[in-house]
């Protein structure tokens, strides 16, 4: 079983008017972890004695409040560990902590966390705020009044079960609302309403199993629609965003590596045409990519093009601008055309693969193309694509069933 201990400064700080907390310090399997507890007015070392029921001196303007406050604590304790003991249950950090924090604030966490939602603490995008509604309306299913007295690790074990069971979500999607969770939490101490103990308590035990990303793709169909959209009047700067995606779809590189290719890094082939020779920023692996398999490549490199002679660049630095500012335009241009699909850089980069798979390149060549270190890097993009599919059912033929 645990033992408890009340400690006067168990950080060892300094300051000038050196007046410190008290905490109490719980020993478990040969581990300390501290709580401290608010009192009237912090401590002096002449003012602290340590000696049992009578911890603060009385030369403390309130040390009866303090010495009965800690009383207090070291007798709920002391009763939580003869409950444990009497069930044949072992007690944890969690557990210890929870109990401390009883009654010390009823009010409704899922009340807060909507709060936070209708007016954050700091700037977040639409698709965090989407991601936060989300996993507000789980959790409100999984448990529409917990109070900030009920936050533990067991309870976020539970809603993390629900989230996998009733509500059949993945394991990316329930991490995404597990940060969303530690960030309200986190608000949630800022704002005093738990201590920063039970707030390290209360994730410390939660693990989330994440599968492999979804490596989505455009639909040849979604490509010429965004290809083809005519922008209204107001929105015609979009274009430039709009072509340099299409660059992303046509080269395979994210928007960090279009902006910074060299004039050096385009080639052009006796027999083929154009094709790139360039380093890719995230590994410096040399990619090899064959622009002219797409006509409009090369038409977008001279719209865009650095005409000034002493830049490096081949792209013009007038059009280049943050990767964040450029994820948030062409998100823009996704709701232009109605779309409800989550548009990122990375989407172009994972089209021209899925494109070159779709119609045949090899396995070697797309790990070419797209820069990888390994090769196992590029399976990712083979272990379910439409070639695949179209190969394994091609002499399968329902019709002939008349269904």
């Amino acid at each position: 079983m645990p033992t408890y201990k009340a400690v006067w400064n168990w950080r060892y700080a300094k300051n000038e008017n050196g007046v410190y907390p008290i905490s109490i310090c719980i020993y478990l399997n040969r581990v300390r972890k501290y709580h401290e507890f608010p009192i009237p007015q912090n401590v002096r070392k002449d003012e602290w004695s340590g000696k049992e029921g009578a911890w603060v001196k009385i030369n403390h303007p309130y040390a009866f409040e303090i010495n009965n406050a800690i009383n207090n604590k070291l007798a709920i304790l002391k009763e939580l560990n003869k409950r444990y003991f009497a069930a044949q249950k072992t007690l944890t950090f969690p557990l210890i902590f929870k109990e401390l924090h009883k009654n010390n604030n009823s009010t409704l966490f899922n009340t807060y966390f909507d709060e936070v939602i209708k007016d954050p603490p700091e700037s977040l995008d639409t698709e965090t705020m989407k991601r936060y509604r989300a996993c507000l309306n789980h959790l409100n299913k999984f448990n529409p009044a917990i109070t900030f007295n009920d936050l533990s690790d067991d309870l976020f074990q539970r809603f993390k079960k629900y989230c996998e069971t009733t509500a059949n979500l993945v394991g990316s999607t329930i991490n995404g609302y597990f940060n969303a969770l530690k960030k309200v939490v986190y608000w949630s101490r800022k704002e005093n309403h738990i201590t920063r103990q039970h707030e390290e308590s209360i994730f410390e035990d939660i693990h989330i199993k994440i599968g492999k990303p979804k490596k989505d793709h455009l639909e040849i169909e979604e490509i010429q629609q965004w290809k083809n959209f005519v922008f209204p009047p107001k929105k015609k700067s979009y274009e430039r965003d709009r072509d340099i995606f299409l660059f992303q779809i046509y080269s395979g590189f994210y928007y960090s590596d279009v902006k910074d290719l060299y004039k050096s890094d385009l080639k052009k082939d006796a027999e083929y045409g154009y094709y790139l020779h360039a380093e890719r920023y995230k590994n410096d692996n040399v990619s090899i990519v064959p622009l002219w398999k797409f006509p409009d490549a090369i038409k977008i490199i001279e719209k865009y093009k650095n005409t000034a002679p002493k830049s490096p660049y081949l792209f013009s630095r007038d059009i280049i601008m943050t990767d964040q500012v450029f994820n948030r335009r062409i998100k823009d241009i996704a709701k232009l055309l109605e779309w409800s699909r989550n548009v990122t850089n990375k989407l172009g980069r994972t089209t021209n693969a899925q494109l070159y798979i779709r119609f045949g390149a090899n396995r070697p060549m797309v790990s070419k193309m797209l820069g990888h270190e390994k090769e196992e890097t590029t399976n990712a993009y083979f272990e379910v694509n439409i070639r695949d599919v179209i190969e394994g059912v091609k002499d399968v033929h329902f019709e002939k069933l008349g269904i």
